[in-house]
């Protein structure tokens, strides 16, 4: 009877022990996949041994925050864009592109005046800004390439379309608006006579069926701004101008979640529906708009250039804002410099003022801050904890001090 005890107690205390070991494997491979990003199925493959070896160079590359990415010349000849984790540098000469670390993954050569890269998904749009070379990059490989017949003025490149901006040889015509599908073919065209198109966007999450145009009206002694909208053949479904009289220069536009859309310019920003109504306007009084984003849960970040203070003092000051779906701003952060860009990527906001990045969560609390010895040109967000940062003619990729997850989930 007494050794029957004692069994039952060694296999109590053995599937105890079975189950922490079984817990400790759990949190290893949990560890493993959400820290490290590393397949727990490669202990299978390289061993323990190749494993910890694994564990110990992501510690070490994250232990690089800063790390020098190739870079071809100054920022008017060059041009970035982000491709997952990747960066894309465009050149005159060349189209590279480099992992975080600055090894480069695939090259492309080509010959442009001013070149301008943008991505999509795996698609790289290459597009020569006062020439005429029109292509898309994917893999490394020339998926296809163009020589249009008049000089380019702007490209960009969204989820069904690819749109272009050209200057127009027809007498009476001022440019042209060219849609191409991913795959090169020419959809449609239309040629503007009446104002000059400077971008065109298309955001499916505010309307599938639009194009959205942003131009200025010079035909009058006021230059007038304005957005047009046209529908998938190019017909106009409206328009939106600077009836204010303000000379308020329309800057851009940006979609928000659910078919809305922030229609931004200098003095003010705007929010409208599908259906061309405004749901908020936030005028800025005298003030001036620098940059503005869009956050996730569509709260819109816009910089705002004291205008009484650089009147005043000759000094810049500027003061980042939060404004929410009603059109009700929020004061976040004050910085006595110029913020350039903002640029928006899951809970992260990076913002460029002079030579520094401030880095902010969704809360509008600085996470971390990159000091550059030159001014900041331009700011790329890659994810949450990922940026590519270039000035002074050079770029980094910067590791961003992100607060992580708890076990990668919460």
């Amino acid at each position: 009877m007494q050794e029957t005890k004692e069994a039952a107690q060694y296999r109590f205390h053995l599937r105890r022990f079975l189950m922490f070991i079984v817990l400790v494997l759990a949190v290893i491979v949990v560890a493993l996949y959400s820290f490290f990003q590393i397949n727990p199925l490669d202990i299978f493959k390289t061993g323990f041994g190749g494993t910890y070896k694994q564990v110990l160079d992501v510690v070490e590359e994250s232990n690089q925050k800063i790390m020098e990415i190739p870079s071809d010349g100054a920022s008017a000849q060059t041009s970035h864009a982000t491709l997952s984790d990747h960066i894309i540098v465009g050149s005159i000469s060349s189209v590279k592109c480099f992992d975080r670390t600055g090894n480069q993954l695939w090259h492309v050569p080509v010959s442009l005046k001013k070149p301008l890269i943008q991505t999509h998904n795996n698609n790289v749009l290459v597009a020569d800004m006062g020439g005429r070379y029109l292509g898309v990059i994917r893999d490394g490989t020339i998926l296809w390439d163009k020589t249009l017949d008049v000089d380019i003025v702007n490209a960009g490149i969204y989820e069904n379309w690819i749109l272009v901006i050209t200057k127009s040889d027809q007498a009476g015509y001022k440019r042209i608006i060219h849609a191409f599908s991913h795959e090169g073919e020419k959809i449609v065209l239309r040629n503007i006579s009446d104002y000059y198109p400077f971008a065109v966007y298309h955001y499916p999450s505010f309307d599938h069926t639009a194009f959205i145009v942003c131009g200025i009206d010079a035909q009058s002694l006021e230059t007038i701004s304005l957005f047009e909208f046209l529908d998938l053949s190019m017909n106009q479904r409206g328009s939106i101008r600077d009836s204010q009289g303000r000379e308020d220069l329309f800057a851009g536009a940006l979609p928000f979640s659910s078919e809305r859309l922030l229609l931004y310019g200098e003095k003010d920003l705007m929010c409208v529906g599908k259906d061309l109504g405004m749901i908020w306007r936030l005028d800025l009084e005298g003030d001036l708009l620098t940059s503005c984003g869009i956050t996730p849960d569509d709260i819109t970040i816009a910089a705002v250039l004291d205008g009484e203070i650089l009147s005043r003092e000759k000094r810049k000051q500027t003061s980042l804002k939060a404004i929410d779906g009603k059109g009700s701003a929020h004061e976040w952060l004050v910085v006595d410099a110029e913020v350039t860009q903002i640029k928006t990527k899951g809970r992260t906001i990076a913002c460029a003022a002079g030579s520094e990045v401030y880095f902010l969560n969704g809360n509008g609390e600085v996470v971390d801050v990159y000091t550059s010895l030159s001014k900041v040109e331009s700011i790329y967000l890659a994810s949450e904890d990922l940026a590519y940062v270039f000035s002074g003619g050079k770029l980094v990729s910067v590791q961003i001090n992100v607060p992580k997850k708890f076990l990668g989930i919460f």
